[in-house]
């Protein structure tokens, strides 16, 4: 049986929205589609024969969120792109703890990220589409082989 690779995602959070998050209240969190998240998100096979995926260029992040039809084409896009979350777990952290402060850092599996409105009372603008970090449950990684970016 082939080991699993976990690949976590670090990013931290204002309290208002970590507290939701860890509360269970918040089940997503919010990134604005920028060519930066969509390089940090994403990852695309870069080879049709082995099917190795490698970072997304910035060229082609470029491309997908300056399309004057972004909004509409972007689930094309990564169809048609094979982009995948680059990602399997995203940490968020209460802030910018210090490396052995786990009190403020919690785990979740990464289901996936969609392109869509997100939930005012979450913290998304109304009738502002975002890349939504679809959170599943919350994990420990206890002995488990890691990939950190």
């Amino acid at each position: 049986m082939e080991e699993q690779i976990i690949k976590i995602l670090h990013q931290p959070l204002k309290a208002k929205w970590y507290r939701m998050i860890e509360s269970g209240e918040k089940p997503e969190e919010y990134r604005e589609l920028t060519p930066y998240f969509m390089v940090r998100l994403f990852e695309m096979n870069d080879d049709e024969v082995t099917g190795n995926y490698g970072p997304m260029s910035k060229k082609t992040a470029q491309d997908i969120v300056n399309h004057p039809e972004c909004s509409e084409i972007l689930s094309e896009a990564i169809e048609c792109y094979d982009i995948r979350a680059r990602y399997t777990h995203v940490q968020f952290s209460l802030g910018y703890p210090k490396k052995d402060d786990a009190s403020r850092r919690m785990t979740f599996e990464l289901k996936g990220i969609e392109y869509r409105e997100g939930r005012e009372e979450w913290g998304a603008e109304k009738g502002k589409k975002y890349l939504v970090e679809v959170l599943g449950r919350r994990t420990t990684l206890d002995g488990t082989k890691l990939w950190e970016d």
